[in-house]
């Protein structure tokens, strides 16, 4: 490029107004973009890749790629940061190849650290931003804790956040205008010789049904918008930027049958690294001259994409692509982001690994349901429970739980984004003949609650959020006599009536029949526990 010099300047004081005058030219930069076109950044101004050499013939461009890492950063058992993992895993392919692009195709919230339930969302967000991606789009469930966190989530100080398809409408009520969102639709960063264009998609919201729906992320915030019409977005985006790009590539979390559709319905992105279905690739796809890879979920594995760029020819002339396992003593671990992420778990420690209760002996997964309805009964100051068995998540061994144990058996899924979660109780009344149909109609839900009930009489129950919200389509009929209203997290309840036993000696699992579909009997001595309060133990109430 030539450089054109500026005009000799007069002298004195028209010497001072120009230089002033061209200082201002200097930092107004250039004119903005129209403001019906999508939004384009151009990356860091300091360049976190090596120029580019005119004699290059062609270049090796790698990516680090993960997806759904479900706030999976607590520490291993032997102290081995997975986070720091992450990052050390990418440090070394940069030193084998400086031209090298670390991205996240979405899902870093929810279904993990305990940390993120009692920061409401923080400790996620600054793990996420300590890992310093280049490229990101966001999830599903990167919506969970509601607009002001998912917007304060897409300010991230070192990656460029795309989502081509949610855009904010001024002027809609409801939207609160102080706050703009820190995702763009598209930006391109020059890596050495390459020009490489990306863009983000995101999928459909899910419902308290634990199913996909056309709509807003956010009911309240209508002004939110989501467009699913994802063959149509990437066609427009095809078509503004292809001609302006060495390589086009999509951050999907869109999934991978839904990767598949969007590449052969369309023509010009030339890599799909993927997300949402917590799907893995050996080998890449090649649907319609797009390659599609996917590298599982909670950090697990990382994707390494390796792929050789015919500088002159402009063509990619071969690609190799590999799983890293992210395992302790086999993945190099990054000293600086261990250090990060410390520093964020570090007010939560007590609250991570100190035990709140034991069990007898190991309970499978329908016990633990059985035990759960308890705790909602006690807790909740009710008169009879549900407990799907399909909403835990795993068996307890012998010995003692921390509180993180016990999330770890009822994982969070806020649906839709900013509600309690899936698993949560609502509490509601019923006649008893309601109650009747609701435990013939339950098949697999556990029930806690009186054996002889009176068809006339009143009960308050509690129900997970999708039979609570959804009694037309269950019970054929609505149940309820008042409407539900969200009354706890299901781990929470448990966790208070752990807290509750421990303070009078006795097990989670005390009194518990043999077989693990038979009701608890004699769980409670009534000379050593008292009914505990409808309200949630102080040890966590406070961070609701």
């Amino acid at each position: 490029m030539r450089f054109i010099s500026p005009p000799r300047p007069p002298a004195g004081l028209h010497w001072f107004i120009f230089c002033f005058l061209f200082w201002a030219w200097i930092m107004a930069g250039p004119a903005p973009a129209h403001a019906g076109a999508p939004a384009v950044t151009a990356g860091p101004e300091n360049p976190k890749w090596p120029l580019c050499e005119g004699s290059c013939s062609s270049q090796n461009i790698s990516f680090v790629h993960i997806a759904d890492l479900h706030a999976r950063y607590n520490p291993d058992k032997d102290g081995s940061s997975p986070a720091a993992r992450i990052r050390g895993i990418y440090e070394q392919v940069k030193k084998e190849n400086p031209f090298t692009i670390f991205t996240n195709a979405g899902d870093d919230y929810e279904k993990g650290s305990l940390a993120e339930e009692l920061s409401r969302g923080r400790t996620t967000r600054e793990v996420v931003h300590a890992l310093r991606f280049d490229v990101r789009t966001l999830g599903n469930h990167d919506f969970a804790w509601g607009l002001e966190e998912l917007f304060r989530f897409s300010h991230d100080p070192s990656a460029a956040v795309l989502a081509a398809n949610i855009r904010t409408v001024s002027g809609k009520d409801g939207f609160p205008l102080s706050r703009a969102p820190g995702w763009t639709d598209f930006t391109i960063l020059t890596v050495g010789c390459v020009r490489i264009g990306f863009f983000g998609l995101v999928t459909r919201p899910w419902g308290e049904a634990d199913r996909p729906y056309d709509g807003p992320y956010f009911r309240e915030y209508p002004a939110l918008q989501a467009d699913f019409k994802f063959a149509e977005l990437a066609g427009d985006i095809i078509a503004r930027h292809r001609q302006d790009v060495d390589l086009l590539v999509l951050v999907s979390h869109l999934g991978l049958e839904e990767d598949m559709a969007l590449a052969k319905a369309t023509r010009g992105i030339d890599l799909i690294l993927g997300g949402h279905t917590h799907s893995t690739t050996p080998t890449p796809l090649l649907v319609n001259q797009t390659l599609i890879v996917h590298s599982g979920a909670f950090g697990e594995t990382v994707g390494r994409m390796d792929m050789e760029y015919d500088v002159l020819n402009k063509r990619i002339a071969d690609t190799r692509f590999r799983l890293i396992a992210n395992r302790p003593g086999e993945a190099p671990e990054d000293e600086h982001t261990r250090g990060l992420v410390a520093g964020i778990l570090e007010p939560y420690q007590q609250d991570l690994y100190e035990p709140v209760t034991d069990i007898r002996r190991d309970r499978e997964k329908d016990t633990v349901a059985l035990i759960a309805a308890r705790a909602a009964m006690e807790t909740l100051d009710i008169d009879a429970a549900f407990v799907h068995k399909g909403t835990v998540w795993q068996d307890w061994r012998q010995g003692e739980l921390t509180r993180q144990d016990i999330l770890d058996a009822f994982k969070v899924e806020r649906q839709p984004s900013g509600t309690p979660g899936c698993s949560s109780l609502y509490r509601m009344e019923v006649r008893g003949r309601d109650l009747i149909h609701a435990r013939t109609v339950l098949k697999n839900c556990v029930y806690q609650g009186p054996a002889g009930i009176r068809p006339d009489a009143l009960y308050t129950i509690a129900l997970q959020k999708p039979q609570a919200l959804n009694q037309l389509e269950i019970f054929g009929k609505k149940i309820g006599c008042s409407e539900p209203k969200p009354a706890a997290e299901l781990w929470e309840t448990v966790v208070a009536f752990a807290q509750n036993l421990k303070s009078s000696g006795l097990s989670l699992d005390q009194g518990l029949q043999e077989n693990a579909g038979s009701p608890l009997v004699a769980l409670l001595k009534a000379n050593l526990l008292t009914r505990p309060s409808s309200k949630p133990s102080s040890a966590f109430s406070s961070e609701r």
